[in-house]
């Protein structure tokens, strides 16, 4: 179940990237300066980077973290 979390978590951050790099070439961003237009390709690349990286670390396992049962 752990390893699905983490390819599920990667899969989510990898299409975070693909989405943020649309968002970068179709707004054309290095050549208008400072302004940012909130496009669903930037918000869903936010999202979906997020999203991958809370999965990615819920399904690793960190040795050095305790987790006290309540």
């Amino acid at each position: 179940m752990r390893r699905l979390m983490v390819l599920i978590g990667a899969v989510f951050v990898l299409l975070g990237i693909v989405a943020e790099s649309l968002y970068i070439s179709n707004e054309k961003v290095a050549y208008s300066g400072a302004t940012i237009s909130a496009n669903m390709y930037m918000i869903s690349g936010l999202f979906l980077i997020l999203l991958g990286l809370v999965l990615t670390l819920t399904g690793a396992r960190i040795p050095k973290i305790r987790i006290p049962h309540v």
